[in-house]
C-alpha cells in the first residue's frame, strides 16, 4: 500500500535551533503521494505557558511546504504529515526552527529520524489521501494559536457507498475546543476533552471525479466547498472559529496537511476509538487542561466541575434506536464496592442549553463516569445502562469497553462486555457489566 522511498537517523538527534536547518535529500522513481515520518522532540512542555511547543517549517525545493507542531515536548514522537503529490525526481527537504511561529520560551528541539514513503496510483489509498484537505492554522485571537491551543493532532476517514460512486470524509480531532461546549459538559456529553469535528467530505462517480464537496463552516453549517488547492491538488481549508469549524477562505500565514492515518467505522465503533488507536492524544489533551482548567480541588464528587481526567472512567458504548435523527439519551452508571453509585450525565444534569448526556448523530459514542480519586478496576463491582427520557422508549445497548488512565494520562488495558441489554421506560435499568459475571 505504501512503498518506503528514504529514511535518515541520527544518534542524539540533529539540534535545531535559529540559524540551523537540517537537509535531506530523497529520490522518487515514479509519482505518488509523499508521506513523511518525523521523529522529534524539543524543549518544549504543552502544560506551561510560553513552552507549549517548537513549531518545525518544512522545506520541499526550497518552497514552503507546510509546518509541524511539536506538542509532545521532550519526548520522541512521530509526527505524520504529508507532503503532497510529487513526480518523479530528486527532492531535497529542509527542516526548518520556526522561531516566530515557536512558543517563546523555548529554543531547541532535535530530529531523531526521518523516514518519507509513497503512496503511488495503484494503491488503493490513493484516492482517499488524493482528497485530503490541507488545513490552515487558527489565528481568531492570536497569528499562531495552534502553536498552544486546539491544536490539530491527526486526521481520519471513513467511506460512504453512493448510487454512483463514493464519498469521503475527513475528520480532524483536535487537543480540545476553547468555545462550544463547555468544558466541564465535554466529560459527561462527548467523553473526552479534545474536540473531533469533520471538517470535509467529498463525493465521487464511479470514475473517481468529484461531483460535490463541502465543509463544515461556522455555526456548524454543511457549506459548498468553493476554494483553492495546495500542493499537488489537495483542497484548502482554514480553521476558523474556536470549536472546530473551518472555511474555505485562507487568513493565516502556516499550514498542515495530515495524512489520514485511520479508517474509521461509524458503525462498528466511536470515534474515540482513532484516540485508543493513537494514545498521545489522551495525554496531549490532558496536558491542555492541566494548562488551562486547573482541576477542582479539593474533589467534590457528583459534581460536573472538570476533575483530575485520571478520576474518570471512559465508556465507549453504542444506543441502537429506530430512528437515529431522534436524540435519545441514555445514562451509564457505576456501582463501587463500598456501595456508591455515579452517573455519567449527573443524573441527566441539564446546564443552559447543553444536556449532559450524549445526544449526538451517531449510535456509537463515549463518555466518561467521575468517580472518587484512586479508584481503579477492583473497585468497581457493575456498570448499568440506564434509560433516560425525551426520546424512544427503547434503546439498545450492544455492548461496552472502559478504560482508565495512568498517571502519565495514557490509556489502560479495558474492561469489555459484548452482552447487549434493552432499557426502556418501563424498565429503565440493565447491568451492562458486573465483576465476576463472564
Amino acid at each position: 500500500m505504501k512503498q518506503d522511498i528514504a529514511e535518515a537517523q541520527s544518534p542524539g538527534g540533529v539540534e535545531l535551533k535559529e540559524g540551523q536547518d537540517w537537509t535531506i535529500p530523497f529520490e522518487l522513481t515514479q509519482g505518488g503521494f509523499a508521506e513523511l515520518e518525523l521523529n522529534a522532540r524539543s524543549e518544549s512542555d504543552w502544560r506551561v505557558t510560553d513552552y507549549e511547543s517548537v513549531v518545525v517549517r518544512i522545506w520541499l525545493q526550497e518552497e514552503y511546504n507546510q509546518d509541524c507542531v511539536l506538542f509532545y515536548g521532550s519526548r520522541p514522537l512521530e509526527y505524520r504529515r504529508l507532503l503532497g503529490r510529487l513526480e518523479p525526481g530528486r527532492y531535497t527537504l529542509r527542516f526548518e526552527f520556526q522561531r516566530e511561529l515557536s512558543s517563546p520560551q523555548v529554543t531547541r528541539a532535535w530530529i531523531d529520524s526521518v523516514r518519507i514513503a509513497l503512496v503511488p496510483g495503484e494503491s488503493p489509498m490513493h484516492e482517499i489521501y488524493r482528497h485530503a484537505p490541507v488545513l490552515y492554522g487558527r489565528n481568531v485571537y492570536h497569528p499562531y494559536e495552534s502553536r498552544y491551543t486546539d491544536t490539530p493532532l491527526l486526521m481520519f476517514y471513513f467511506t460512504e457507498p453512493l448510487a454512483d460512486g463514493r464519498a469521503i470524509e475527513y475528520q480532524i480531532m483536535f487537543s480540545h475546543e476553547d468555545e462550544g461546549t463547555p468544558t466541564p459538559l465535554l466529560m459527561s456529553k462527548w467523553g473526552r476533552t479534545t474536540d473531533i469535528e469533520w471538517v470535509y467530505r467529498v463525493e465521487l462517480n464511479e470514475a473517481g471525479e468529484v461531483r460535490k464537496a463541502t465543509f463544515q463552516g461556522p455555526h456548524h453549517m454543511r457549506t459548498e466547498f468553493a476554494g483553492g488547492t495546495a500542493l499537488g491538488g489537495h483542497p484548502v481549508l482554514q480553521a476558523a472559529t474556536t470549536n472546530g469549524m473551518v472555511d474555505h477562505t485562507v487568513t493565516s500565514a502556516y499550514r498542515f496537511l495530515f495524512p489520514p492515518v485511520y479508517a474509521w467505522d461509524q458503525m462498528k465503533e466511536p470515534r474515540e476509538r482513532v484516540m485508543d488507536a493513537f494514545p498521545f492524544t489522551y495525554q496531549v489533551t490532558a496536558w491542555e487542561m492541566e494548562r488551562q482548567y486547573p482541576a477542582e480541588k479539593p474533589t467534590i464528587l457528583n459534581t460536573y466541575r472538570l476533575g483530575d481526567l485520571r478520576n474518570y472512567l471512559y465508556v465507549q458504548t453504542a444506543k441502537i434506536t429506530q430512528d437515529p435523527q431522534q436524540k435519545t439519551s441514555i445514562d451509564v452508571q457505576v456501582k463501587l464496592k463500598d456501595g456508591g453509585w455515579y452517573s455519567s450525565s449527573f443524573g441527566d444534569l441539564r446546564q443552559g442549553n447543553f444536556r449532559c448526556a450524549y445526544d449526538g448523530p451517531y449510535a456509537q459514542f463515549s463518555t466518561t463516569v467521575r468517580l472518587p480519586e484512586g479508584t481503579d478496576y477492583e473497585d468497581i463491582e457493575e456498570i448499568c445502562a440506564v434509560w433516560l427520557p425525551g426520546g424512544e422508549e427503547s434503546v439498545t445497548v450492544p455492548e461496552l469497553k472502559a478504560l482508565f488512565l495512568d498517571e502519565d494520562y495514557a490509556p489502560l488495558p479495558p474492561i469489555r462486555a459484548a452482552r447487549a441489554v434493552v432499557v426502556t421506560k418501563a424498565e429503565p435499568r440493565q447491568t451492562m457489566w458486573r465483576r465476576g459475571t463472564p
